[in-house]
């Protein structure tokens, strides 16, 4: 059977599945999905969108790819920028129509939710009623929804304290890529008497296969996540630095985590340049040129009691003021606009906006985004490596780019952060592909001093394989897990160069100039 002939064989196939409404193989739509918001990737069209709502439907789905041996790639809210989730041909898996919260149990402290359901609709439930997931989702909006979060292991608001989004997760169910579809769950829930209350006891923690995956595991239909109840008392804190200084960035941040402890909901800080850039555009200058030498620090500290709010501040004040290399900031030094609050509110608008600002850019930009983990005494060398490399390289950025090592530093529990980066370029067909090969050279050099990138999508984990920082029984046996859940090697190709089980990968190592 010819490949036109299996497309159209296992569209109406799928079409008795979902109904007619939900499955469509015109070009204006597979156009619209052919990008998400990763403009440095050319278009890439699948041969069917397909909008499932159950978990059953998924499976059959499933079965009928593997009956095809047609590919399948899942999606969430498509707010990716590393080639996560398109495909060029195959089956493109919107899963936003499985957006139900469940389940909510205040008595357990957990909920149980669709993973197509958005980050923005679960925290409208919860934080009215004085609750929360504790990480508030990925920095790329409150349209992302939860599957994305946990397929690329997202740091996100409250991660300083509560983790990465696996880290608030106790199982998930998914569909496995298999010719049976099956179904399986993890955490209690594989327990069938079980309420999904915890994530280890039962058995191997299977959850943690599905961590991180980038959709190469299995389908996520559905989440168990943890919740807490939201201290009601919140105060956010600013400094600035005298000097570029990023030793004292991290002595102070490690000092702050130390005394403030379940106190300290995030900390971040955010180098000279992005507070510099924030200076030069903003509408109306500020009456006084603001004193602008080195990264300033955010504290945003919380307490169930405003007495043990106070005390916090006493002790965070006395780390960043008592050896006067940093000074109290307020943003409308910067931009007058920015209004300056005693105690801090929710004010989801406020995280969303920055995080498009710098990572989200104009349609008539590529954006090439570099986010990875470091441990935080790393934090002065890291930080010199990764401007160095940007100054050794300067030549090989397409005209008018802007790279940045880091629009913010951001703090996480077991003294590690993420260094939120990337460079953007125009736009258009040479200077992609100029953007393409610099942005995998970046990232490979990342790699090497250390960086743990989470943002797994084609161009970050090829970027891992390509500067051989796995070995080669590492690589067996991600293909060997692979191949049990996914026989036929069905599900989200290309990821990490694999392409199939038999594939020789070094083919794509690269060895740069140090």
């Amino acid at each position: 059977m010819n490949r036109l002939s299996k497309i159209k064989d296992i569209y109406h196939e799928i079409e008795k599945v979902v109904g007619a409404d939900y499955i469509t193989d015109k070009d204006f739509m597979k156009a619209a999905y052919s990008r998400n918001v990763d403009p440095s990737f050319p278009d890439r069209w699948a041969d069917i969108i397909v909008r499932p709502e159950t978990p059953e439907e998924v499976s059959e789905i499933v079965k009928l790819a593997n009956k095809y041996k047609i590919h399948m790639v899942p999606r969430g809210g498509g707010a990716d920028l590393v080639g996560g989730s398109v495909t060029e041909g195959g089956i493109l898996l919107d899963l936003t129509r499985m957006d139900k919260i469940i389940e909510i149990n205040y008595d357990d402290y957990y909920c149980v939710v669709e993973c197509g359901v958005t980050w923005g609709k679960l925290l409208s439930e919860l934080h009215p009623s004085g609750y929360t997931t504790g990480v508030i989702g990925p920095g790329s909006g409150y349209a992302a929804t939860i599957g994305g979060g946990l397929s690329n292991s997202t740091a996100g608001g409250g991660s300083t304290k509560y983790g990465l989004v696996p880290d608030i997760c106790l199982g998930v169910e998914v569909v496995l890529p298999n010719p049976q579809g099956t179904i399986i769950r993890t955490g209690a829930a594989a327990n069938k008497y079980a309420a999904p209350f915890c994530r280890y006891g039962v058995a191997p923690d299977f959850t943690g296969l599905f961590m991180g995956d980038v959709g190469t595991l299995g389908i996520k239909t559905k989440a168990y996540l943890r919740l807490f109840p939201d201290p009601p008392h919140k105060r956010q804190l600013s400094y600035i630095f005298k000097k570029n200084n990023y030793q004292k960035v991290f002595e102070y941040a490690h000092k702050i985590r130390n005394k403030v402890g379940d106190g300290l909901r995030d900390l971040s800080g955010l180098p000279l340049m992005v507070i510099q850039l924030l200076a030069g555009n903003v509408e109306v200058k500020p009456a006084k040129r603001p004193r602008l030498r080195g990264p300033a620090m955010q504290v945003l500290l919380e307490a169930s009691d405003l007495r043990i709010l106070d005390v916090y501040t006493e002790i965070v004040n006395d780390i960043m003021l008592k050896e006067e290399l940093a000074r109290p900031f307020e943003w409308s030094e910067v931009d007058p606009s920015m209004e300056t609050k005693k105690e801090w509110s929710w004010d989801l608008k406020q995280t969303f906006n920055y995080f498009q600002k710098y990572i989200s850019v104009a349609p008539p930009k590529v954006s090439c985004t570099t986010c990875h983990k470091i441990p935080i005494s790393k934090l002065p060398t890291i930080s010199k490596k990764a401007q160095e490399f940007d100054s050794k390289h300067r030549d090989e950025f397409p005209p008018g780019a802007m790279s940045f090592w880091s629009t913010i530093i951001y703090f996480l529990p077991n003294g590690n952060c993420v260094l939120v980066g990337g460079f953007n370029a125009d736009n258009v067909d040479d200077v992609r592909d100029i953007s393409m090969k610099l942005w995998h050279k970046k990232l490979r050099a990342q790699v090497r001093y250390g960086g743990i990138h989470y943002w797994l999508g084609e161009a970050i984990s090829q970027s891992i394989l390509e500067a051989d920082a796995y070995t080669p029984e590492f690589v067996q046996f991600f293909k060997d897990i692979k191949k049990t859940v996914d026989p036929d090697f069905l599900l989200s190709p290309n990821k990490f160069h694999l392409y199939s089980y038999d594939y020789d990968y070094t083919k794509h190592l690269v060895k740069d100039e140090e």
